[in-house]
């Protein structure tokens, strides 16, 4: 819905013959310049004034002034035609193709790790390609591509939904920080049931169920169940807690720098939990950024490339 506050009773055009007057600091060479009739364009002044309730003009026999209002517009004006005219081409250029608009919406590991790569790839193959980013997590993001309110977005599981196209990308897998003096820190890889004893640093369910789940179920088939799980976010809670020696905590192997002082990463054996990364559309979506998009996550994010 339209704010009232951007309804105003005057058009650009006004504004542009403003300038003019404000220049010339006459209405006769004014209306000269703009080839219109004088009476009109006193008219159209008279009309501006009363939509913005203040007078422009500091009206004399001989000449006219410009009043302090008169001044600011005459300032400030300029920038606002500007601005309508970048708008104006803007648009033009999306309508024909010549520069995308896109509303990406991401999860922070993302924007870790795979992200800035394809961010970076589009914008050099795009002329004009601009972006706004919303970060949230995975189920809502989903919702919001299923609504049509981003254009993508680059989640931490593949959703199954008759509504969107799944791009998988390349996993990422899940190692475990320490305690810098974890009995385990001598060992180059940890076997995910000698964590039997830790209390498990994680985030909270209720932002990527499906990986929360996934983690606990590998705890499971290693033969236990946690001693304690804490729930937490953002990352950087998390990798303090570990700091202070309140349990261990996961994280993808590519956030593995994201380490501090008092902790280390160490990767697990065998095949643990990963992170099963993907990027999301809607099945409606279509146009030149997309096909550079599942061109670029085949030749550098397949499932298969590097895959363990």
């Amino acid at each position: 819905m339209i704010n009232n506050s951007y309804q105003f009773g005057f058009e650009i055009r006004h504004l542009r013959n403003f300038l003019v007057i404000a220049e010339e600091l006459s209405f006769r060479k004014a209306a000269e310049r703009l080839h219109i009739a004088q009476p009109a364009l006193s008219r159209q002044m008279s009309q501006m004034e009363d939509a913005l309730k203040c007078q422009l003009f500091d009206r004399q026999k001989r000449q006219i002034k410009l009043t302090d209002a008169g001044k600011y517009l005459q300032d400030k004006g300029p920038h606002l035609l500007d601005g309508f005219s970048d708008l104006a081409l803007q648009t033009r250029s999306v309508a024909e193709g010549r520069s995308v608009f896109l509303r990406v919406g991401f999860s922070s590991a993302a924007m870790s790790s795979f992200l800035p790569g394809i961010i970076r790839h589009l914008q050099s193959k795009l002329h004009g390609c601009e972006f706004e980013f919303v970060e949230d997590t995975s189920d809502k993001l989903i919702t919001r591509v299923t609504n049509k309110q981003l254009d993508a977005a680059f989640i931490l599981h593949c959703p199954n939904s008759p509504e969107l196209k799944v791009l998988p990308i390349q996993p990422d897998n899940i190692g475990v920080i320490l305690p810098d003096d974890h009995f385990l820190v001598g060992n180059r890889e940890i076997d995910l049931a000698d964590l039997k004893n830790d209390t498990l640093i994680l985030f909270p369910r209720s932002t990527n169920p499906i990986m929360y789940d996934d983690i606990l179920g590998h705890c499971h088939n290693a033969g236990f169940s946690p001693k304690g799980i804490i729930e937490t976010a953002p990352r950087s809670t998390a990798i303090g807690l570990v700091a202070a020696r309140q349990g261990v905590a996961t994280i993808a192997e590519s956030l593995k720098q994201s380490c501090i002082a008092g902790t280390v990463y160490r990767p697990l054996k065998g095949k643990g939990p990963k992170v099963n990364y993907s990027a999301v559309t809607h099945k409606d979506v279509s146009g030149q950024w997309i096909e550079l998009l599942e061109t670029y996550i085949a030749d550098a994010l397949s499932v298969n490339k590097n895959s363990s």
